[in-house]
């Protein structure tokens, strides 16, 4: 199946912004490569990413915001993916790199999972799913692998709707793919596709996996493979065909359980690509 063509709007110029000019109202989260927080910009309430500079991680966090800052991800405009307002791109030593985004909510696709008051019912989770699937279309359809799909990058907006969040791992994926230069930036490994643990290049069939992941989770409400080392599983994912264990019981429509097998197979070529993915999830739609 083609991918859908979809009108590309021209690349607008990122405002550049000096952080001291954005006041930090909280910290909403934090990670290796950075913190995210909470503020206020031109009376606007946003959130503001910093980058970490005087870590270990210092190369990755700036390969993470490299990424974050290309042209092609800037461009990208959509209801279901946190848009990018202005940066700072740390022209000097002084600066410190950091993104202003639209402010979505505190909540992430996690936190709802994580929460055993939210019923999560099987319109919701195909809803979650679907609306996640169209903004990899999206991403894909502008030759970007996001490549660090989990629920906790996915934004919960004041209405319910999902905004997929977060490209610092993302990668431009071209036809003719020069010899990849050495990346610092691996993605959580539970939700990462077996070839890219191996070391391949990616491609849009990375994402796939991930969604996959990601489907049995919105099922299950788990953490895949909690617990476990870490060097195990990524053995068993790639040597053995290691995936979470399917629940059993007939509480899921059989397509939904296909779609979650086919999207972790082990080999890139037989998972659906994500307008057959989005066209699946529509069709289980009420």
């Amino acid at each position: 199946m083609k991918m859908r063509m979809v009108t590309r709007e021209p690349v607008e110029v990122i405002p550049r912004v000096d952080v001291k000019d954005v006041k930090v109202i909280r910290l909403l989260g934090a990670g290796g490569f950075g913190s995210v927080f909470e503020a206020m910009h031109n009376n606007c309430k946003v959130a503001l990413k910093k980058f970490h500079t005087n870590t270990r991680n210092k190369k990755a966090a700036m390969q993470s915001f490299e990424a974050e800052m290309h042209h092609e991800v800037l461009s990208l405009k959509h209801p279901h993916i946190v848009r990018v307002l202005a940066a700072n791109t740390a022209k000097t030593l002084e600066d410190q790199p950091c993104i202003i985004m639209e402010f979505v909510s505190t909540r992430n696709l996690q936190h709802v999972l994580d929460d055993a008051d939210e019923k999560i019912d099987f319109k919701r989770r195909v809803r979650f799913a679907y609306e996640v699937a169209l903004a990899l279309e999206y991403v894909h359809s502008n030759n970007i692998a996001h490549l660090d799909l989990k629920p906790a990058n996915v934004l919960i907006a004041q209405d319910d709707s999902c905004k997929l969040a977060d490209f610092g791992c993302c990668q431009i994926i071209q036809e003719r793919p020069n010899t990849p230069s050495r990346s610092y930036l691996t993605g959580t490994f539970a939700y990462r596709a077996p070839e890219l643990l191996k070391g391949e290049s990616p491609t849009f069939k990375a994402d796939v996996f991930s969604l996959g992941i990601c489907l049995w989770q919105f099922w299950t409400r788990e953490i895949p493979y909690k617990l476990q080392n870490h060097q195990i599983v990524i053995f068993q994912v790639v040597a053995c065909n290691l995936r979470p264990p399917i629940p059993k019981g007939n509480d899921v429509d059989n397509r939904y359980r296909e779609l979650i097998t086919s999207s972790w197979s082990g080999n890139p070529s037989d998972r659906p690509c994500m307008p057959e993915v989005v066209n699946l999830l529509k069709s289980l739609r009420p």
